[in-house]
C-alpha cells in the first residue's frame, strides 16, 4: 500500500515540477498540500459511509467544527510531510511516468468523487426523511 501512495506522491510531484514549472522546494510543498487534501477527502468519504450505514456512532464535533477539521488537516499534513514527503523516499524508488499509472490515479480520484456525491445524496435523503418525520410528529401532537 505504501508503494502505491509513493507512486501517487511521485506523480503529484511530477505534475508540480514539470507542468507547473515549480522549483524542487515548491513542488515538494505543493505535493504535501495536495496529498494531504487527498488523504483528508479519503478519510472524509470513509467516515461519511460509516456514519450513513451507522456502523459506529457518528463523531460530534460541536459548534466549532471548522476549527476541528482544520486542526485535523494540520496534524495530517505534519505527519504526511515529515514522515512521508520530506525524506523524499518516493523520489528514490525509481518510478517512471507511464499512462497506465496516470489513468489509474485519475480513475481512483473519479471514483472517490462519485462515492462522495452518492454519499452526499443518500445522506441528504436520510436527513430530509428525518425532518419530515419530525414535522409529522409535531403536527400530530398539536
Amino acid at each position: 500500500m505504501k508503494n502505491y501512495y509513493y507512486y501517487f506522491l511521485f506523480r503529484l510531484y511530477s505534475v508540480f515540477r514539470d507542468f507547473s514549472k515549480e522549483g524542487h522546494k515548491k513542488a515538494i510543498f505543493s505535493t504535501s498540500i495536495a496529498s494531504t487534501l487527498f488523504l483528508y477527502l479519503n478519510i472524509f468519504v470513509v467516515f461519511g459511509l460509516i456514519d450513513f450505514f451507522k456502523i459506529s456512532p457518528s463523531v460530534n464535533l460541536g459548534d466549532n467544527y471548522i476549527f476541528w477539521i482544520l486542526f485535523f488537516m494540520f496534524i495530517l499534513w505534519v505527519i504526511n510531510y515529515y514522515l512521508l514527503i520530506k525524506p523524499r523516499d518516493f523520489l528514490r524508488k525509481g518510478f517512471k511516468k507511464d499512462k497506465k499509472g496516470g489513468v489509474l490515479i485519475l480513475f481512483f480520484v473519479f471514483m472517490l468523487g462519485v462515492l462522495f456525491v452518492i454519499g452526499a445524496n443518500k445522506n441528504r435523503e436520510k436527513i430530509s426523511k428525518q425532518q419530515e418525520r419530525a414535522r409529522i410528529e409535531k403536527l400530530s401532537n398539536i
